[in-house]
C-alpha cells in the first residue's frame, strides 16, 4: 500500500514537470543561459542543474515538486558540516512561521533548507541576491521564489568562485 502511495506521489510530480514543460517555453533560454554562464565562469555542479529544473517549474506553476526538493536535501546532507546543518535548521524554523501565515510556500521553505545545507553561510548572500533580483523584475503579488533563488545561486556561484571577496579580511 505504501509503495502505491509513493508511486502516485512521484507520478504526480512527474506530471507537473511535464505540464510545466508544455506551458511556457520562453523561460528556457534565460535559465539555459544562466547554466552556461556558470559553466564558463563558475563551478557547474549537480546543484545548479537541479536548481535550473526547479526554477523552470516554479516559474511556470508556482509549485516546486517535492521530489526535487528532497533530492536537494539528500545531496546537501551527504556533503555538509555541523555549521550548515545548524544554519539550515535555524532558517527552516524561521521560515516555517512565514509559511504558516501564507507569506511563503512550503516548497520554498524546503528549497531554502536544502540550499542552506549545500551553501552554508552563503545562503544569506543567495537570499539577498534573490530578493534584489526579484524586486527589480517581479511586479506580481505572488513571485516564483525558486526562480529567483536560482539566479541568486548563479550570482553567488560566480562571485565567490572568481572574486573570493572575503579572502583579504
Amino acid at each position: 500500500m505504501k509503495m502505491k502511495k509513493l508511486y502516485l506521489w512521484i507520478n504526480e510530480d512527474l506530471n507537473l514537470i511535464r505540464e510545466s514543460l508544455l506551458k511556457n517555453k520562453k523561460i528556457i533560454l534565460p535559465i539555459f543561459s544562466g547554466v552556461l554562464f556558470v559553466l564558463f565562469f563558475g563551478r557547474l555542479n549537480i546543484i545548479i542543474v537541479l536548481l535550473s529544473i526547479i526554477a523552470f517549474i516554479d516559474y511556470n506553476t508556482l509549485y516546486i515538486p517535492d521530489i526535487l526538493n528532497y533530492t536537494l536535501i539528500i545531496l546537501g546532507i551527504l556533503n555538509t558540516t555541523f555549521l550548515n546543518i545548524s544554519i539550515g535548521i535555524m532558517l527552516f524554523l524561521l521560515l516555517i512561521q512565514y509559511a504558516k501565515k501564507d507569506k511563503l510556500g512550503y516548497g520554498d521553505v524546503k528549497l531554502l533548507f536544502g540550499l542552506s545545507l549545500v551553501y552554508g553561510i552563503n545562503i544569506f548572500y543567495i537570499i539577498i541576491f534573490s530578493v534584489i533580483i526579484s524586486l527589480i523584475f517581479e511586479r506580481k503579488e505572488k513571485a516564483p521564489l525558486g526562480y529567483y533563488l536560482f539566479w541568486g545561486a548563479i550570482v553567488e556561484n560566480i562571485w565567490f568562485f572568481n572574486f573570493q571577496p572575503f579572502t583579504y579580511f
